[in-house]
């Protein structure tokens, strides 16, 4: 339920607001050991009544397209570049983060969300025993992005 509000959200995003084309969105129902990260990456963590980390991992591209987006084709001072896409990361998260918390069980209601945070130099994300990670791959002519929810198992029920 919580991957499939984060999906709508996303699409809906990228589409409606972004105006990129998805290609094909996969979810993969499985239980992943770990969670492989790609170029950039920013997290967002929940806690209350749901307590799950929502990661989006960015390949180069897709990033680098939002970016030019954000800026409305506006130059990028080279010193800039890595604090506005770190910038352009996190406010992509939050902003899907905010459009699907409603969505999620009890409406959101006594869910709380940390600040989206990016780390770049993490290859990788393990689980914890008795811990799940949920995952959709969104691919657009630009690149791709995964989207996934880390947290107890009996989250995601």
């Amino acid at each position: 339920m919580v991957l499939d509000a984060l999906i709508l959200q996303a699409k809906l995003f990228l589409q409606e607001d972004m105006s990129v084309d998805i290609i094909n969105i996969t979810v993969e129902e499985k239980d992943y050991p770990k969670l492989v990260l790609k170029d950039y990456t920013s997290m967002i963590g929940t806690g209350g009544k749901l307590t799950v980390m929502i990661v989006i991992s960015y390949q180069k591209s897709m990033l680098d397209k939002l970016v030019e987006l954000y800026m409305d084709g506006e130059e990028i001072d080279p010193d800039e570049e890595f604090e506005i896409k770190d910038s352009v990361s996190g406010e992509v998260i939050n902003t899907i983060m905010g459009l699907a918390l409603p969505t999620f069980p009890s409406r959101g209601k006594g869910v709380t969300i940390t600040p989206p945070i990016t780390i770049n130099d993490a290859a990788n994300i393990v689980k914890h025993k008795n811990s799940k990670i949920v995952s959709a791959l969104i691919e657009t002519k630009f690149g791709e992005f995964s989207i996934s929810a880390v947290g107890a198992a009996d989250s995601f029920r």
